[in-house]
């Protein structure tokens, strides 16, 4: 993990994948994104590298282990974020109905500590302190992540959990996009969606949507969104690469995303945004 100044408890600041084929997955997000690789650790077992872009860091990815501690469901990206100390709020997680998938220990990567946790709604997520940041240095930048939500059942339970583990939570406001899947269609879609509001942090670093019938039995989950330049030219390279385009390019108030999987399976968002006015 990359270092920085100390980031504002409850800021996802790093993101990783669990790879049954490291080299096919960089092999995809290469050509993709356009990432450079550096391998942190390679053992036997396997390998723990990270993502560059620009010689700035987008996060890791690592060989997923037969035994290791992880979720059940679909493998995805996953966010970390940064806490004042680990097992505090691994322990306060607990308190609000997480689960512990992996007790807080020494991070082997080095430089702090981290915990493995559920949500009360199953979705994984990491908690990680230490005297040096994990600040993600090209956050925002092309080919890097821009942004990431949760999707849930239960808006109330999960602001009071995040409350009580980050001190950060969701807050509501009122958005509107194009009818999908009907371009013939008049008028806009009115939505809710909820902005993540951390202390002292001036910038948004993610939000959350709540999933209704619409959504079926899709259990609750985090998403990782990468930044790229032509969100349809990059779906159709999806494809190509052999991954899977799951909803295909749609307009929304930022601009336009896409959800798809890369050539292993794995979920993730990109997005292409309006030119700020």
């Amino acid at each position: 993990m990359s270092s920085s100044s100390k980031p504002v408890q409850g800021t996802p600041v790093w993101w990783d994948l669990a790879s049954t084929d490291v080299d096919a997955t960089k092999k995809f997000y290469s050509e993709l994104l356009g990432w450079e690789w550096h391998d942190l650790m390679s053992s036997p077992q396997g390998v723990f590298t990270v993502a560059k872009v620009g010689g700035r860091t987008v996060g890791g990815v690592y060989t997923d282990i037969p035994g290791m501690p992880k979720a059940e469901g679909p493998p995805m990206w996953v966010n970390t974020y940064w806490v004042e100390d680990a097992e505090a709020a691994m322990n306060r997680a607990v308190e609000k109905g997480g689960t512990v998938l992996m007790p807080a220990c020494e991070d082997p990567a080095g430089g702090g500590f981290k915990s493995l946790l559920l949500t009360p709604e199953g979705a994984p997520f990491v908690v990680w302190s230490g005297d040096k940041g994990v600040e993600n240095e090209a956050y925002g930048e092309m080919g890097a992540v821009c942004w990431t939500e949760y999707y849930t059942r239960d808006v109330a339970g999960i602001n009071d959990f995040v409350g009580h583990l980050f001190g950060s939570r969701y807050q509501r406001v009122d958005l509107s996009r194009p009818p999908v899947g009907d371009e013939d269609a008049e008028g806009e879609v009115q939505y809710q969606y909820f902005w993540l509001k951390v202390p002292d942090l001036e910038l948004d670093r993610g939000g959350m949507m709540e999933m209704d019938a619409s959504w079926g039995d899709m259990a609750s989950h985090f998403m990782v969104y990468f930044r790229v330049e032509d969100c349809d030219a990059s779906a159709a390279k999806v494809a190509e690469l052999g991954g899977e385009v799951c909803v295909p390019p749609t307009e929304i108030p930022p601009g336009k995303f896409s959800v798809v999987n890369d050539s292993l399976g794995s979920t993730f968002s990109i997005m292409s945004l309006r030119p700020m006015e």
